[in-house]
């Protein structure tokens, strides 16, 4: 008869180790996702907190304030990995999450203009904005809807569906908007661009919350199991 092996894992102890584990991965799932939405709720709050409000008309001017260039970059990046780094539940919901992730990476380290209103509409940098919201446009209107049949109650299911609807449609209009004001040489110097960017990245922000909401209805786990499994 010959030794067991000492990698192998006690038969006895697998069903719950795998129990545990599943429970585990479903919690880093779900902080993942609010995560993501968390970090980038923090953008257009913590940059004019370090940076000024004063005198910065867009949030990627940002970049060229001192106190604020590493936070700037910091949160694109932090952003753009989870994106890739994130499991959708299909290849090509994955697909657009990784081009977004690219994407805003890029946004970050290909500024913008260092002077607010000389650059041009097709820079690479706001080619850049609109592709990273456009790829979440489509996961919010299509992929994320794909799964909604699991939830049984419909007026439940149905208010998922407006918020991605809405979310979705938010985030592909708000950047065009903020696009299509620098058409106007001879706009204010306001914060308007500023706040319509703010507003994109609030329903980028509101997206993720919702599907983390969506996920935890999915997986049966209550807020007291979360914060036992996060305890535990």
């Amino acid at each position: 008869m010959s030794a067991p092996d000492p990698k192998a894992i006690d038969w006895r102890l697998k069903d719950a180790a795998r129990k545990d584990f599943s429970k585990r991965a479903n919690l880093a799932f779900l902080i993942k996702s609010l995560g993501i939405g968390i970090i980038a709720l923090l953008i257009p709050i913590i940059l004019p907190l370090v940076g000024g409000y004063d005198g910065h008309y867009s949030i990627s001017y940002f970049y060229y304030v001192p106190a604020a260039r590493n936070w700037f970059i910091g949160l694109l990046w932090s952003v753009g990995v989870f994106l890739i780094l994130y499991q959708g539940l299909s290849r090509w919901e994955n697909t657009f999450l990784t081009i977004a992730g690219v994407c805003l990476i890029c946004v970050a380290m290909i500024p913008t203009s260092e002077d607010q209103y000389s650059e041009s509409v097709f820079s690479l940098h706001a080619l850049f904005a609109v592709a990273f919201f456009a790829c979440l446009f489509v996961v919010a209107i299509v992929f994320s809807k794909s799964r909604l049949d699991y939830i049984l109650w419909p007026p439940l299911r149905a208010r998922f569906a407006m918020a991605y609807n809405m979310t979705g449609c938010a985030m592909i209009i708000l950047p065009l908007l903020a696009w299509a004001v620098h058409l106007f040489d001879d706009r204010p110097r306001d914060h308007s661009i500023f706040w319509i960017e703010a507003a994109a990245i609030l329903a980028f922000s509101l997206f993720w919350f919702v599907k983390t909401w969506e996920y935890k209805r999915l997986l049966g786990l209550s807020v007291g199991a979360i914060i036992g499994l996060v305890k535990g």
